[in-house]
């Protein structure tokens, strides 16, 4: 497999099955496609190093913004 060709089905399967999910071939076919744009772009999001000004995301669902 080349970078170019993506995950395969097999191995798409496997991280399904890791998941929990149980896929048929052909909704693991239909899937890969999405999962291979998806994994490029997240490939690209590690290779950032913002070093010390690495960024953090915080989430409180009781904020009130007009506080």
């Amino acid at each position: 497999m080349t970078a170019a060709e993506g995950i395969t089905v097999e191995q798409l399967r496997g991280l399904a099955e890791r998941a929990g999910l149980s896929m048929k071939t052909e909704e693991l076919s239909a899937l890969k496609p999405m999962f291979d744009h998806y994994a490029k772009q997240v490939k690209l999001l590690f290779e950032i190093d913002l070093e010390a000004e690495d960024m953090a995301v915080v989430y409180s669902p009781n904020w009130d913004p007009q506080a």
